[in-house]
């Protein structure tokens, strides 16, 4: 039973993570630049023009790395310790870019005294996805202990 259910807790996280890389990938928005930047012309935002945002992208890639590499390695060798202590340094670097994230983001809609834009919406909603993966990564880490020591 642990096997099936770390299995299927693995999946969900990487779906979760597939989800936040599609909304961060495309977000982007054609911005009324005189509010950010007291400029005249009109530019498009996209989620590469901040560093924080490409932080999360990484974040994001490792993690789902790591999820393929250890749902193909969970099903033929079963768990091992690797599942713990990888599923510890993961969940950290999940966290971190979904937190990092997060506040920028908070950061920056207050600073700039803009409205909910789609672009903030769909960062926000990312980051949310990626700590739900930071969530079934830890119960994969719970279950990875149990199923080890019984």
């Amino acid at each position: 039973m642990g096997k099936a259910v770390i299995l299927v807790v693995r999946l969900v996280a990487l779906i979760c993570l597939v989800g936040s890389l599609i909304l961060l990938l495309t977000s982007s928005q054609y911005s009324d630049t005189q509010r950010l930047f007291y400029s005249d012309d009109e530019l498009q935002i996209k989620f590469t023009d901040f560093r924080v945002y490409v932080y999360m992208l990484v974040c994001i890639g490792v993690g789902i790395g790591y999820n393929l590499f250890q749902t193909i390695l969970s099903l033929s060798i079963g768990v091992s310790l690797l599942d713990l202590f990888g599923d510890m340094i993961i969940a950290n670097i999940l966290v971190s870019g979904a937190a990092a994230t997060f506040g920028f983001t908070l950061e920056l809609s207050r600073s700039t005294d803009l409205e909910p834009t789609s672009f903030f919406n769909k960062i926000f909603v990312s980051a949310g996805l990626s700590l739900l993966a930071t969530l079934f990564t830890l119960i994969s880490l719970i279950s990875s202990h149990v199923a080890l020591k019984g």
